[in-house]
């Protein structure tokens, strides 16, 4: 994912300006549609475990690899105010679908509420702006059994949450 982008670099040492609004929308764009084809490579096909397995390793290894990029996309975006806050919205609503899609291996789907998917995407988005902010000094490849304990155990129980916590290890 990673090239030099003036513009990221700007953002991040300028802050936003409302002129800059048609070079903000246009890296957003650029980014998360490079980010979205990533995440659909890492995780075609399979059961829903190792689809969001493969998309939150990806993610995690993402950040650690174009960390100019991801500064830009979950800490620096949020300097464009109520654009990047959209910008974010949509993006972590888009994930928390993708998340969700846990409910078709369910037997009871109701039973999981519907908060449970943007609430998952939250905890990676948290985690990673810690990282990018130095509030974090944990690599976040190893948070990934952790994570994957949490989003397992919501739609399939503790028990399976357990299992991936142990497959960490």
């Amino acid at each position: 994912m990673s090239e030099p982008d003036g513009y990221l670099r700007r953002l991040h040492e300028h802050g936003y300006h409302a002129s800059d609004a048609q070079a903000f929308a246009a890296a957003w764009d650029r980014l998360e549609a490079r980010y979205l084809e990533r995440l659909d490579e890492a995780c075609d096909g399979g059961e829903w475990r190792g689809r969001v397995r493969g998309a939150a390793g990806e993610t995690l290894r993402l950040v650690e690899a174009a960390p100019d990029e991801a500064q830009f996309l979950v800490v620096d975006s949020l300097l464009a105010g109520e654009a990047g806050w959209r910008r974010q919205r949509e993006l972590r609503s888009r994930l928390a679908l993708r998340v969700d899609s846990a409910r078709e291996e369910l037997e009871e789907p109701d039973r999981v509420s519907p908060a449970t998917a943007p609430w998952i995407v939250s905890t990676f988005f948290d985690r990673i702006y810690r990282y990018l902010t130095g509030r974090s000094q944990a690599r976040l490849r190893t948070q990934l059994p952790e994570l994957m304990f949490l989003a397992t155990s919501a739609y399939f129980g503790t028990e399976e949450g357990l299992g991936e916590l142990l497959k960490g290890r």
